[in-house]
């Protein structure tokens, strides 16, 4: 039976000042930390990698559950700061995975047709076969039902009678808005359009839908105008700075990454979200087409340290690009992917990321609308406001030429895409000329006065 080791033999493989620091303060290491760290060290060593910078295999092999490569962590941000533990991420997301889960809820037979059918009131139900036998895409029938099915379960409720007229459409459309998670008025308008086709297809005359219409077409309307109050959020962000204020935020997240340890998702989440804030200031792009960018093929770095932009547009098909990104940009790229790493490997680890995901690092991407959700956490407003923001800038700056501008730095696909920027810089560009007539006139009056 072999003795068991002391702490000096622990730490042999340990360069001599974070050994000696650790022996320092022998009265308040952790159970097992001398252990891991002189595995770590002694791996690391073997694997002749840089202590700067090791690699997720050496935390791998050192730390055989989550328990210990947590201890190891601990011990490194105390004993070793200078160590990063950048690579320890995904070993931790291993561990992670591995944790027993709730077993899934047991899934309910699927309720039939006939069954939905018969929980609406019954002059509906007598309308469902005409539905059913009409010529329109399975697809639209079955979001008829769906819509229909609500509209039923407010009519049982009370909130509503079967009828299908005006008031039953401004009954369900009230207890609909007053209901819990505060459905939109597009989507209203769309359980509405569904009660218009059941009452279409079972004969109900035009005249009689016409108050359901009428309901449908105002909540669209409203959803339109829902859509117009996007200026007030981007007024709020005027009046704090615009884009300064936008460029204060990501300091700000750039501060709180620092103070994390390289191993802490958090700190990655933090340089990701300053990551999109900046590029949505140097070129917004749809929130889409940002989450699936490639290392490599959309954002590439030359030997010089700068990074390069450009993308094919999924809405449009076609390519955009920045070009060369701003350098204070290509430092928060080197960042990002270095993530606590030293500046030297920043080649090495490039090399490594070639075809992956910018923001995951990995072979997946995040959603489509998550670079959006993150601008929207930091700065109060979505991604799709800072392209609204990056127009107004350029129209108030240069209204003559900002229509041409605006469509190309946005990246519009066709002429209308842009005409509300165009009608917008037309009017600011006249008002301007108007403004300089109006002085030329002022000075030719008092002028003749003279």
């Amino acid at each position: 039976m072999s003795e068991r080791k002391t702490l000096e033999e622990h730490l042999l493989p340990l360069p001599a000042v974070i050994r000696r620091d650790m022996l320092e303060h022998r009265e308040s290491l952790a159970p097992g930390a001398a252990a891991v760290m002189g595995r770590f060290f002694a791996i690391v060593k073997e694997r002749r990698e840089p202590l700067e910078a090791p690699s997720a295999e050496s935390f791998r092999a050192a730390a055989g559950s989550e328990s210990t490569l947590a201890t190891l962590l601990r011990a490194l941000a105390r004993h070793a700061p200078r160590v990063s533990t950048a690579a320890a991420r995904v070993v931790r997301a291993e561990y992670y995975a591995q944790r027993p889960r709730k077993a899934p809820p047991v899934d309910r037979p699927a309720t039939s047709e006939s069954a939905i059918i018969a929980s609406w009131p019954a002059s509906w139900q007598s309308m469902y076969p005409a539905l059913r036998a009409a010529r329109i895409r399975a697809s639209s029938r079955k979001r008829y039902v769906a819509s229909i099915s609500r509209c039923a379960q407010l009519v049982r409720a009370g909130a509503a009678d079967d009828c299908l007229t005006f008031y039953t459409a401004w009954c369900l459309s009230e207890a609909f808005k007053a209901s819990e998670g505060s459905i939109k008025p597009v989507s209203i308008a769309g359980y509405l359009d569904a009660l218009v086709a059941l009452g279409r297809c079972g004969g109900i005359e035009d005249e009689a839908l016409d108050g359901l219409r009428y309901m449908r077409d105002a909540l669209r309307d409203e959803s339109l105008l829902g859509e117009k109050r996007k200026v007030e959020p981007i007024s709020d962000l005027m009046r704090k700075g615009g884009f300064a204020h936008v460029a204060d935020k990501i300091g700000e997240l750039r501060s709180d990454a620092a103070l994390l340890p390289d191993h802490a998702a958090r700190k990655g989440l933090l340089l990701q979200t300053a990551a999109c804030c900046a590029i949505d200031m140097n070129k917004p792009a749809r929130t889409g087409d940002m989450a699936g960018w490639c290392i490599g093929r959309d954002l590439c770095r030359d030997t010089c340290g700068s990074w390069h932009l450009a993308w094919r547009q999924g809405k449009t098909g076609r390519k955009t690009e920045a070009g060369e990104l701003w350098p204070e940009i290509s430092d928060m790229l080197d960042e990002l992917i270095l993530c606590g790493r030293p500046s030297r490997f920043i080649h090495m680890r490039y090399r490594e990321l070639l075809g992956k995901n910018w923001l995951t690092l990995t072979d997946d991407a995040r959603p489509s609308k998550w670079p959006s959700e993150r601008v929207k956490a930091a700065t109060g407003v979505p991604s799709h406001d800072l392209r609204t923001l990056a127009a107004d800038y350029m129209r108030r700056h240069d209204p003559d030429n900002a229509a041409r501008i605006i469509s190309t730095h946005l990246g519009h696909g066709t002429s209308e895409a842009g005409e509300e920027y165009r009608a917008l810089c037309t009017s600011e560009a006249a008002a301007r000329a108007w403004q300089k007539d109006r002085r030329r006139i002022a000075a030719a009056g008092s002028s003749g006065r003279r």
